[in-house]
């Protein structure tokens, strides 16, 4: 099953702890693909960039090439507002040096407690983000998913709060961006890769 919603794209700025972020200084854009734990964002951010030829990048891995935190299975994160300004830093960089990017990224993540944190909303702008794309999967997938790679155990009640609350944080910075947005439902087939290529090039 498919969402879109489309807006239409904005330059903006935005205060982000402190540091103003200037997108008119900034080349490239991003293509923020996002999703809870266990959707499959690696794999099709992976694909996308060898079927579209542009870089793909984690934003958990360009955070923990700055200030060495580990995250997965039991590894939470010290400090969201910190490593968001790292991130964004990072990307700046990146969009740079490049007419486009792919990011997997999250909107809202766990804490120690497996409570629902959302990550702050100002730093999606100073990503330079023109498209989001969102990944969805049967709750039951997921959790499958997460005890193979990370040997954990999450509640369905746990795992769908998040869901919940990523698709509702996908929708309000969309609006806020007015960027068109990408709902998709894996189904982990070949399908998923084709229907987001199609929307990132304007297909239906």
């Amino acid at each position: 099953m498919i969402f879109i919603i489309f807006h239409c794209p904005s330059i903006t700025s935005r205060i982000i702890i402190g540091y103003q972020w200037r997108h008119e200084l900034m080349s490239g854009s991003t293509i923020f693909v996002a999703g809870v734990y266990g959707t499959g964002k690696s794999t099709i951010c992976s694909a996308l960039s060898k079927r579209l030829n542009i870089p793909a990048f984690s934003a958990g891995d360009l955070i923990s090439a700055v200030n060495g935190e580990q995250y997965g299975a039991n590894k939470s994160v010290v400090d969201k507002d910190i490593n968001q300004v790292l991130l964004a830093e990072r990307v700046q960089e990146l969009n740079s040096k490049n007419k486009q990017i792919i990011l997997a990224g999250h909107f809202c993540i766990f804490n120690a407690q497996d409570c629902v944190e959302i990550l702050p909303e100002s730093v999606y702008s100073a990503l330079n983000v023109t498209h989001i794309v969102l990944l969805e999967a049967d709750v039951q997938d997921i959790i499958s998913n997460l005890r193979r790679r990370d040997g954990k155990d999450y509640s369905e009640k746990s795992v769908t709060a998040l869901m919940e609350k990523e698709r509702e944080q996908s929708e309000r910075i969309s609006k806020q961006l007015k960027c068109p947005l990408y709902i998709c439902k894996m189904t982990f087939t070949d399908r998923d890769l084709d229907s987001v290529v199609s929307f990132l090039c304007g297909g239906e």
